[in-house]
């Protein structure tokens, strides 16, 4: 029996996870659970007896969340601090689409009942199981005047996610688009001293506000990866997770020049294994760092959280759409996307979780081949299958 013949897939799986709605796609290999509520991805890792650990490497909220809309979540959210990030929060978890939004809605926004991050993380998002391993999600956005929508793929004999993400301009105007995969990882995987984080990134800028906790870095200080500067003047490398608790951070870092694919990982020594995404500079530029490491204290954080944003996207800091906008460009690049009236934008992206060689402490590079994608470390190099992984991340519209 071929290996690709001993991952076949099975039939798509309704559940609940965490008393939420849920759908949960496997190869037998890798399993993915999706929310509609949100559209959020809330578990990924391997499945049954395969690879170094059968956790989610995703990080998992540890407050109560709810599906958006539902009773549930509207208590949930009014039992938090801030009233449009507690729509966010009380459904976020693991991976959230940012969509049209990235940081605060202006007041007229919020009128309209959009929180924190765009409407896409509180929309309900419409899936369907169309093959055994396979699913489509979709969600109209009606104060953006936006619909986005996703397809999902975990080919047999692979541990990559393939997802062909669209945007569709629904209004006849141009505009600028704020589009950005907020990946986060920590608990239950990624705790203090127990992972490191890389990215294909060169230079950065720390966030020009004070952090809601103490800050880790210094505010609005330009910097060369991976070393940022501290509040205290020291040099803090951005690679190590967690490393100063009662601290938090937001950096934001450009995309190494001439690079076709950019790619954010994360890698675990002590177990070996690595998870990360692959995607195009041209669609996404900027990849914004965050760290929650037990310094909030007001709900629903209540100072527990150890959370690592490695968030990929059109715009840098998450400032608020206006805020964002009225600063221009950052480093010479445009900090929002254009979408044309009634136009569609493709971005796809992968998102992998491999075995390699334990005391690998990081991932230094990731390139793309025609049907690999190739993990790099100190002149070693570990090869993940996926059929057609260069032409799928071509940008045009298929």
């Amino acid at each position: 029996m071929s290996r690709e013949e001993s991952f076949q897939s099975i039939a798509p799986v309704a559940r609940n996870w965490d008393e939420r709605t849920a759908i949960t796609l496997t190869n037998g290999l890798v399993e993915l659970t999706l929310l509609p509520g949100g559209g959020h991805l809330a578990h990924w890792g391997f499945a049954g007896e395969h690879g170094p650990s059968r956790e989610n490497v995703l990080w998992e909220a540890p407050w109560k969340t709810a599906d958006p809309g539902s009773p549930a979540h509207a208590a949930i959210a009014a039992s938090f601090h801030d009233e449009e990030a507690g729509r966010y929060l009380a459904s976020y978890t693991g991976h959230v689409l940012c969509l049209d939004g990235f940081g605060a809605p202006s007041a007229a926004d919020a009128a309209k009942g959009v929180s924190l991050h765009g409407e896409a993380p509180t929309a309900t998002w419409e899936f369907t199981t169309e093959q055994e391993n396979k699913a489509s999600g979709s969600a109209e956005l009606p104060v953006a005047g936006l619909r986005v929508e996703r397809e999902f793929l975990l080919a047999a004999g692979e541990s990559v996610l393939r997802v062909d993400e669209r945007v569709t301009n629904l209004r006849a105007a141009e505009r600028p688009l704020h589009w950005v995969q907020h990946s986060t990882f920590g608990s239950p995987l990624f705790t203090s001293g127990k992972g490191r984080a890389t990215a294909s990134v060169e230079k950065g800028v720390t966030l020009p506000r004070d952090y809601d906790g103490p800050n880790l870095l210094a505010c609005d200080k330009t910097f060369s990866w991976p070393y940022a500067p501290g509040a205290n003047g020291e040099s803090i490398d951005l690679r190590e997770l967690f490393g100063k608790c009662g601290t938090g951070f937001v950096a934001a870092t450009q995309q190494a020049a001439g690079r076709e694919h950019g790619f954010v990982a994360l890698c675990h020594a002590e177990i070996g294994l690595a998870v990360g995404y692959v995607f195009r500079v041209e669609d996404f530029p900027w990849v914004t760092l965050w760290e929650e490491n037990h310094a909030r204290d007001a709900a629903p954080w209540l100072g527990r959280v150890e959370a690592r944003g490695m968030e990929f996207g059109t715009t840098p800091i998450p400032l608020g759409n206006e805020a964002v906008d009225a600063r221009g460009p950052l480093f010479g690049r445009e900090t929002s996307r254009r979408i044309g009236g009634h136009e569609t934008l493709r971005a796809p992206w992968l998102l992998f979780v491999a075995e390699v060689p334990q005391g690998w402490r990081e991932i230094e590079e990731v390139r793309v081949e025609a049907d690999e994608i190739v993990l790099m470390y100190e002149g070693e190099s570990v090869r993940v299958r996926v059929g057609g992984a260069a032409a799928f991340l071509e940008a045009k519209i298929k």
